[in-house]
């Protein structure tokens, strides 16, 4: 194993063993085993499912049913993204992946001297400016 593949496989080591992993698994089998949760989702998939059967209809596409389904799917997304165990996934998710590209931006930075400018010029988005 050369050294670079070595030091990069001792990060993983670190990173498999980081909060930001544990907190990702955590948060990962609380949302797999919430069964109302899974209902919600099976549900929402289920009726996305409906729909796109209904607009392969073309000219026989009902509206009333188009509209009703729409509604349900946006009542029922509402839900899923608001649930508690949904949020903290999702934040578990984006900590995770902030991680990754603090790690991906400390080796570019490593590499080439220079920091990697992540700006969106969506002041909203920003830890401040560069």
């Amino acid at each position: 194993m050369t050294k670079i593949i070595e030091l990069a496989h001792n990060l993983g080591e670190a990173i498999a063993e980081s909060k930001e992993i544990a907190d990702l698994e955590a948060a990962k089998a609380a949302y797999e085993t919430n069964s109302a949760l899974q209902a919600k989702l099976a549900e929402y998939e289920a009726d996305r499912k409906l729909l796109a059967d209904e607009f392969e209809k073309g000219d026989d596409l009902d509206q009333t049913v188009v509209d009703k389904m729409k509604s349900r799917l946006e009542e029922l997304g509402a839900e899923i993204t608001k649930d508690p165990v949904c949020v903290d996934f999702a934040n578990a998710q984006k900590a995770m992946n902030d991680l990754m590209t603090s790690v991906n931006d400390e080796i570019s930075f490593c590499i080439t001297g220079q920091r990697p400018d992540h700006c969106t010029h969506d002041c909203s988005t920003c830890g401040g400016c560069h």
